[in-house]
Protein backbone atom coordinates (compact mmCIF):
# COMPACT_ATOMS: atom_id res chain seq x y z
CA UNK A 1 0.00 0.00 0.00
CA UNK A 2 2.85 2.41 0.79
CA UNK A 3 4.40 1.97 -2.64
CA UNK A 4 1.08 2.69 -4.33
CA UNK A 5 0.61 5.77 -2.12
CA UNK A 6 4.04 7.07 -3.09
CA UNK A 7 3.27 6.60 -6.78
CA UNK A 8 -0.12 8.31 -6.44
CA UNK A 9 1.49 11.27 -4.70
CA UNK A 10 4.17 11.37 -7.41
CA UNK A 11 1.44 11.43 -10.07
CA UNK A 12 -0.38 14.27 -8.31
CA UNK A 13 2.89 16.17 -7.96
CA UNK A 14 3.70 15.64 -11.61
CA UNK A 15 0.29 16.89 -12.68
CA UNK A 16 0.70 20.00 -10.52
CA UNK A 17 4.13 20.62 -12.04
CA UNK A 18 2.75 20.25 -15.56
CA UNK A 19 -0.14 22.60 -14.88
CA UNK A 20 2.02 25.22 -13.16
CA UNK A 21 4.72 25.23 -15.85
CA UNK A 22 7.59 24.65 -13.44
CA UNK A 23 11.17 24.21 -14.60
CA UNK A 24 12.66 21.11 -16.18
CA UNK A 25 14.95 20.63 -13.18
CA UNK A 26 11.93 20.37 -10.87
CA UNK A 27 10.32 17.82 -13.17
CA UNK A 28 13.54 15.80 -13.50
CA UNK A 29 13.55 15.01 -9.78
CA UNK A 30 10.00 13.60 -10.04
CA UNK A 31 10.18 11.75 -13.35
CA UNK A 32 10.58 8.32 -14.88
CA UNK A 33 12.81 7.63 -17.87
CA UNK A 34 11.99 6.68 -21.46
CA UNK A 35 13.99 3.92 -23.15
CA UNK A 36 14.32 2.44 -26.63
CA UNK A 37 17.11 0.82 -28.64
CA UNK A 38 18.25 -0.65 -31.92
CA UNK A 39 20.83 -3.43 -32.24
CA UNK A 40 23.81 -1.19 -31.41
CA UNK A 41 22.56 1.80 -29.43
CA UNK A 42 20.26 2.52 -26.50
CA UNK A 43 18.37 5.82 -26.45
CA UNK A 44 17.53 7.05 -22.96
CA UNK A 45 15.22 10.00 -22.27
CA UNK A 46 16.10 11.03 -18.74
CA UNK A 47 15.17 14.40 -17.24
CA UNK A 48 16.71 17.25 -19.18
CA UNK A 49 18.56 15.11 -21.72
CA UNK A 50 18.31 12.31 -24.22
CA UNK A 51 21.39 10.07 -24.34
CA UNK A 52 22.69 7.70 -26.99
CA UNK A 53 24.60 4.88 -25.30
CA UNK A 54 26.83 2.25 -26.94
CA UNK A 55 25.45 -1.18 -26.09
CA UNK A 56 28.89 -2.80 -26.34
CA UNK A 57 30.30 -1.04 -23.27
CA UNK A 58 27.78 1.49 -21.92
CA UNK A 59 29.70 4.55 -23.11
CA UNK A 60 27.99 7.78 -24.16
CA UNK A 61 27.90 8.46 -27.89
CA UNK A 62 26.06 11.79 -27.65
CA UNK A 63 23.48 13.66 -25.64
CA UNK A 64 20.75 16.10 -26.67
CA UNK A 65 20.81 18.96 -26.07
CA UNK A 66 24.58 19.06 -25.85
CA UNK A 67 24.58 22.28 -23.80
CA UNK A 68 23.05 22.16 -20.33
CA UNK A 69 22.72 25.95 -20.08
CA UNK A 70 19.12 27.21 -19.94
CA UNK A 71 17.76 23.75 -20.69
CA UNK A 72 13.98 23.87 -20.46
CA UNK A 73 13.37 20.29 -21.57
CA UNK A 74 12.14 17.35 -19.49
CA UNK A 75 11.91 13.95 -21.15
CA UNK A 76 9.61 11.12 -20.00
CA UNK A 77 8.45 9.39 -23.19
CA UNK A 78 10.28 6.56 -24.91
CA UNK A 79 12.29 7.84 -27.89
CA UNK A 80 10.87 6.49 -31.16
CA UNK A 81 12.93 5.26 -34.12
CA UNK A 82 11.06 5.70 -37.41
CA UNK A 83 11.43 3.60 -40.56
CA UNK A 84 12.94 6.55 -42.43
CA UNK A 85 15.79 6.96 -39.93
CA UNK A 86 14.59 9.58 -37.44
CA UNK A 87 14.61 9.52 -33.65
CA UNK A 88 11.53 11.27 -32.25
CA UNK A 89 11.72 12.70 -28.73
CA UNK A 90 8.84 14.36 -26.88
CA UNK A 91 9.43 16.86 -24.07
CA UNK A 92 7.29 17.64 -21.04
CA UNK A 93 9.31 20.81 -20.50
CA UNK A 94 8.09 24.35 -20.85
CA UNK A 95 8.89 24.42 -24.58
CA UNK A 96 6.36 21.62 -25.30
CA UNK A 97 8.72 20.40 -28.03
CA UNK A 98 8.45 17.35 -30.24
CA UNK A 99 11.83 16.99 -31.94
CA UNK A 100 13.31 14.80 -34.65
CA UNK A 101 16.97 13.87 -34.19
CA UNK A 102 19.55 12.12 -36.32
CA UNK A 103 20.03 8.94 -34.26
CA UNK A 104 23.68 8.67 -35.34
CA UNK A 105 24.94 12.02 -34.05
CA UNK A 106 22.06 13.57 -32.10
CA UNK A 107 21.65 16.67 -34.27
CA UNK A 108 18.14 18.07 -34.65
CA UNK A 109 16.29 17.71 -37.96
CA UNK A 110 13.19 19.71 -36.96
CA UNK A 111 11.14 20.72 -33.92
CA UNK A 112 7.39 21.16 -33.49
CA UNK A 113 6.65 23.38 -30.49
CA UNK A 114 3.06 24.53 -30.96
CA UNK A 115 1.31 22.00 -28.72
CA UNK A 116 -0.77 23.49 -25.92
CA UNK A 117 0.53 21.20 -23.15
CA UNK A 118 3.55 18.99 -22.33
CA UNK A 119 4.21 15.66 -24.02
CA UNK A 120 4.18 12.54 -21.84
CA UNK A 121 3.26 10.00 -24.53
CA UNK A 122 5.59 8.71 -27.21
CA UNK A 123 4.39 9.37 -30.77
CA UNK A 124 3.64 6.62 -33.29
CA UNK A 125 4.59 6.72 -36.97
CA UNK A 126 2.17 4.93 -39.32
CA UNK A 127 2.44 4.99 -43.14
CA UNK A 128 4.42 8.22 -43.29
CA UNK A 129 2.42 10.11 -40.67
CA UNK A 130 3.44 10.83 -37.08
CA UNK A 131 0.56 10.59 -34.59
CA UNK A 132 1.38 12.33 -31.32
CA UNK A 133 -1.03 12.27 -28.33
CA UNK A 134 -0.62 15.23 -26.00
CA UNK A 135 -1.54 15.76 -22.34
CA UNK A 136 -3.94 18.48 -23.53
CA UNK A 137 -6.23 15.69 -24.76
CA UNK A 138 -5.50 16.28 -28.44
CA UNK A 139 -3.99 14.08 -31.12
CA UNK A 140 -1.56 15.87 -33.43
CA UNK A 141 -0.71 14.53 -36.89
CA UNK A 142 2.55 15.59 -38.54
CA UNK A 143 4.30 14.56 -41.71
CA UNK A 144 7.83 13.16 -41.53
CA UNK A 145 9.26 16.68 -41.98
CA UNK A 146 7.49 17.98 -38.88
CA UNK A 147 4.72 19.86 -40.67
CA UNK A 148 1.35 19.81 -38.91
CA UNK A 149 -1.37 18.06 -40.88
CA UNK A 150 -4.18 18.39 -38.35
CA UNK A 151 -5.11 18.42 -34.67
CA UNK A 152 -8.08 16.51 -33.26
CA UNK A 153 -9.50 16.70 -29.74
CA UNK A 154 -9.83 13.19 -28.29
CA UNK A 155 -10.68 13.33 -24.60
CA UNK A 156 -8.87 13.53 -21.27
CA UNK A 157 -5.10 13.72 -20.79
CA UNK A 158 -3.25 11.32 -23.14
CA UNK A 159 -0.17 9.82 -21.49
CA UNK A 160 0.52 6.68 -23.55
CA UNK A 161 1.71 5.80 -27.03
CA UNK A 162 -1.15 4.63 -29.26
CA UNK A 163 -1.25 1.26 -30.99
CA UNK A 164 -2.55 0.73 -34.53
CA UNK A 165 -3.78 -2.04 -36.80
CA UNK A 166 -3.25 0.18 -39.85
CA UNK A 167 -6.87 1.31 -40.01
CA UNK A 168 -7.58 2.35 -36.44
CA UNK A 169 -5.45 4.11 -33.88
CA UNK A 170 -6.27 2.97 -30.34
CA UNK A 171 -5.63 5.69 -27.76
CA UNK A 172 -5.93 5.38 -23.98
CA UNK A 173 -6.82 8.31 -21.74
CA UNK A 174 -6.85 9.34 -18.11
CA UNK A 175 -10.60 9.93 -18.56
CA UNK A 176 -11.12 6.11 -18.29
CA UNK A 177 -11.75 5.65 -22.01
CA UNK A 178 -9.99 3.89 -24.83
CA UNK A 179 -10.69 5.58 -28.15
CA UNK A 180 -10.69 4.00 -31.61
CA UNK A 181 -9.61 6.71 -34.04
CA UNK A 182 -10.34 6.08 -37.73
CA UNK A 183 -7.19 7.00 -39.67
CA UNK A 184 -9.03 7.42 -42.98
CA UNK A 185 -11.90 9.54 -41.67
CA UNK A 186 -9.66 11.27 -39.10
CA UNK A 187 -12.23 11.02 -36.35
CA UNK A 188 -13.09 8.95 -33.30
CA UNK A 189 -15.13 5.98 -34.49
CA UNK A 190 -16.03 4.59 -31.06
CA UNK A 191 -14.87 4.42 -27.47
CA UNK A 192 -15.13 2.04 -24.51
CA UNK A 193 -15.05 3.09 -20.87
CA UNK A 194 -13.25 1.07 -18.18
CA UNK A 195 -13.21 1.34 -14.39
CA UNK A 196 -10.18 3.59 -13.98
CA UNK A 197 -7.74 6.01 -15.53
CA UNK A 198 -5.45 4.64 -18.25
CA UNK A 199 -1.95 6.11 -17.89
CA UNK A 200 -0.55 3.17 -19.89
CA UNK A 201 -1.34 2.07 -23.40
CA UNK A 202 -3.13 -0.90 -24.90
CA UNK A 203 -1.64 -4.03 -26.42
CA UNK A 204 -3.16 -5.44 -29.61
CA UNK A 205 -3.53 -9.23 -29.88
CA UNK A 206 -3.27 -11.26 -33.08
CA UNK A 207 -7.04 -11.68 -33.24
CA UNK A 208 -7.55 -7.91 -33.10
CA UNK A 209 -8.53 -7.74 -29.45
CA UNK A 210 -7.22 -4.99 -27.18
CA UNK A 211 -5.88 -5.55 -23.68
CA UNK A 212 -5.47 -2.78 -21.10
CA UNK A 213 -4.90 -2.42 -17.37
CA UNK A 214 -6.27 0.53 -15.44
CA UNK A 215 -6.28 2.44 -12.16
CA UNK A 216 -9.54 0.59 -11.47
CA UNK A 217 -7.42 -2.42 -10.35
CA UNK A 218 -8.47 -4.45 -13.35
CA UNK A 219 -7.31 -5.94 -16.64
CA UNK A 220 -9.71 -5.81 -19.59
CA UNK A 221 -10.06 -7.37 -23.02
CA UNK A 222 -11.93 -5.32 -25.61
CA UNK A 223 -13.44 -6.86 -28.73
CA UNK A 224 -12.68 -4.28 -31.42
CA UNK A 225 -15.23 -5.77 -33.82
CA UNK A 226 -18.12 -5.71 -31.34
CA UNK A 227 -16.68 -2.55 -29.73
CA UNK A 228 -17.29 -3.82 -26.21
CA UNK A 229 -15.57 -5.39 -23.21
CA UNK A 230 -15.20 -9.18 -23.49
CA UNK A 231 -13.90 -9.79 -19.99
CA UNK A 232 -12.87 -7.70 -17.01
CA UNK A 233 -10.62 -9.29 -14.37
CA UNK A 234 -10.09 -7.69 -10.99
CA UNK A 235 -6.58 -7.66 -9.44
CA UNK A 236 -5.06 -6.34 -6.23
CA UNK A 237 -3.53 -3.10 -7.48
CA UNK A 238 -3.61 -0.40 -10.10
CA UNK A 239 -1.89 -0.93 -13.46
CA UNK A 240 0.44 1.84 -14.63
CA UNK A 241 1.81 0.61 -17.98
CA UNK A 242 0.91 -1.66 -20.90
CA UNK A 243 0.43 -5.39 -20.38
CA UNK A 244 2.61 -7.71 -22.49
CA UNK A 245 1.18 -10.49 -24.64
CA UNK A 246 2.72 -13.82 -25.64
CA UNK A 247 0.37 -16.05 -27.60
CA UNK A 248 -2.61 -16.76 -25.34
CA UNK A 249 -0.93 -15.39 -22.21
CA UNK A 250 -1.08 -11.80 -20.99
CA UNK A 251 1.45 -10.62 -18.39
CA UNK A 252 1.02 -7.55 -16.21
CA UNK A 253 2.34 -6.10 -12.95
CA UNK A 254 0.47 -3.91 -10.48
CA UNK A 255 1.27 -1.15 -8.01
CA UNK A 256 0.75 -3.50 -5.06
CA UNK A 257 3.83 -5.40 -6.23
CA UNK A 258 2.15 -8.41 -7.85
CA UNK A 259 2.95 -10.12 -11.14
CA UNK A 260 0.01 -11.68 -12.99
CA UNK A 261 -0.55 -13.95 -15.98
CA UNK A 262 -3.96 -14.16 -17.67
CA UNK A 263 -5.40 -16.46 -20.29
CA UNK A 264 -6.28 -14.09 -23.12
CA UNK A 265 -9.39 -16.07 -24.10
CA UNK A 266 -11.07 -16.55 -20.73
CA UNK A 267 -9.52 -13.78 -18.61
CA UNK A 268 -8.70 -16.28 -15.86
CA UNK A 269 -5.36 -16.13 -14.04
CA UNK A 270 -2.96 -18.88 -15.10
CA UNK A 271 -1.14 -18.97 -11.78
CA UNK A 272 -1.46 -17.25 -8.42
CA UNK A 273 -0.13 -13.69 -8.45
CA UNK A 274 3.61 -13.60 -7.70
CA UNK A 275 4.44 -11.13 -4.89
CA UNK A 276 7.53 -8.99 -5.53
CA UNK A 277 9.40 -6.48 -3.37
CA UNK A 278 7.62 -3.36 -4.61
CA UNK A 279 5.32 -1.73 -7.13
CA UNK A 280 5.62 -2.82 -10.75
CA UNK A 281 5.14 0.16 -13.07
CA UNK A 282 6.74 -0.96 -16.33
CA UNK A 283 5.55 -3.35 -19.02
CA UNK A 284 7.05 -6.85 -18.57
CA UNK A 285 9.70 -7.87 -21.12
CA UNK A 286 9.09 -11.31 -22.64
CA UNK A 287 12.26 -13.29 -23.38
CA UNK A 288 12.57 -16.79 -24.81
CA UNK A 289 12.97 -18.52 -21.45
CA UNK A 290 11.39 -16.13 -18.94
CA UNK A 291 9.66 -12.81 -18.36
CA UNK A 292 11.52 -9.85 -16.82
CA UNK A 293 10.04 -7.13 -14.61
CA UNK A 294 11.49 -4.41 -12.41
CA UNK A 295 10.16 -3.01 -9.13
CA UNK A 296 10.17 0.23 -7.22
CA UNK A 297 11.54 -1.51 -4.13
CA UNK A 298 10.32 -0.75 -0.62
CA UNK A 299 10.97 2.95 0.20
CA UNK A 300 9.75 2.58 3.80
CA UNK A 301 12.55 0.09 4.42
CA UNK A 302 15.05 1.94 2.18
CA UNK A 303 15.08 -1.10 -0.09
CA UNK A 304 16.14 -0.61 -3.71
CA UNK A 305 14.28 -1.97 -6.68
CA UNK A 306 14.87 -5.45 -8.02
CA UNK A 307 15.02 -7.05 -11.43
CA UNK A 308 13.14 -10.36 -11.55
CA UNK A 309 13.21 -13.19 -14.07
CA UNK A 310 9.97 -15.19 -13.81
CA UNK A 311 9.05 -18.39 -15.64
CA UNK A 312 5.85 -18.84 -17.63
CA UNK A 313 4.66 -21.03 -14.72
CA UNK A 314 5.10 -18.21 -12.21
CA UNK A 315 8.37 -19.34 -10.58
CA UNK A 316 11.06 -16.77 -9.79
CA UNK A 317 14.20 -17.89 -11.66
CA UNK A 318 16.46 -15.15 -10.34
CA UNK A 319 16.28 -11.74 -8.74
CA UNK A 320 18.89 -9.00 -8.72
CA UNK A 321 18.94 -5.80 -6.67
CA UNK A 322 19.57 -2.71 -8.80
CA UNK A 323 20.39 0.57 -7.05
CA UNK A 324 17.47 2.98 -7.36
CA UNK A 325 13.82 2.56 -8.35
CA UNK A 326 12.94 0.63 -11.51
CA UNK A 327 9.91 2.47 -12.91
CA UNK A 328 10.71 2.20 -16.63
CA UNK A 329 9.88 -1.00 -18.53
CA UNK A 330 12.91 -3.27 -19.03
CA UNK A 331 14.13 -3.82 -22.56
CA UNK A 332 15.89 -6.81 -24.11
CA UNK A 333 18.43 -6.06 -26.83
CA UNK A 334 20.48 -9.03 -28.05
CA UNK A 335 21.99 -10.73 -25.00
CA UNK A 336 21.40 -7.75 -22.70
CA UNK A 337 18.49 -6.72 -20.46
CA UNK A 338 18.36 -2.96 -19.95
CA UNK A 339 16.98 -1.18 -16.88
CA UNK A 340 16.76 2.60 -16.35
CA UNK A 341 16.89 3.27 -12.58
CA UNK A 342 15.68 6.48 -10.96
CA UNK A 343 17.24 8.10 -7.90
CA UNK A 344 20.58 6.39 -8.57
CA UNK A 345 23.98 7.42 -9.94
CA UNK A 346 23.66 5.03 -12.88
CA UNK A 347 20.74 5.90 -15.16
CA UNK A 348 21.09 2.80 -17.36
CA UNK A 349 22.17 -0.68 -16.29
CA UNK A 350 22.73 -3.72 -18.52
CA UNK A 351 22.29 -7.23 -17.11
CA UNK A 352 22.97 -10.58 -18.76
CA UNK A 353 20.39 -13.37 -18.90
CA UNK A 354 21.58 -14.67 -15.51
CA UNK A 355 20.95 -11.29 -13.86
CA UNK A 356 24.62 -10.28 -13.62
CA UNK A 357 25.56 -6.67 -14.33
CA UNK A 358 27.50 -6.23 -17.58
CA UNK A 359 27.91 -2.44 -17.46
CA UNK A 360 26.30 0.73 -16.14
CA UNK A 361 26.04 4.23 -17.55
CA UNK A 362 26.60 7.23 -15.27
CA UNK A 363 26.16 10.59 -17.06
CA UNK A 364 28.85 13.20 -16.92
CA UNK A 365 28.02 16.42 -15.05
Amino acid sequence: MKSRTILILSMVLLLSILLSGCSASAMQSNSWAGLSANAETAYLANGSFVYAIDLKNGSQLWRYPADSADNKEAYFANPVLTDDGQLLIASAGTNHSLTSLDPVNGTANWTFADAIAPWLAAPLAVDGTIYAPNSDGSLYALDLNGNVLWQKEIGGALWAQPVSDGEMLYITSLDHNIYAFDLNKQEVAWSVSVKGALPGGAVLGEAGNLYVGSFGSNVVRIDTTAQKIDWDSTIEGWVWDNPAIDGETLYVGDLQGNFHAFNTVSGSEIFSAVPLNGAVTGTPAILDDFIVVGTEGNPSQEEDGKAYAISSEGAIIWQQTVSGKLYTAPLQVGDLILFAPMEADAVLVALDFDGRQVWQFIPEN
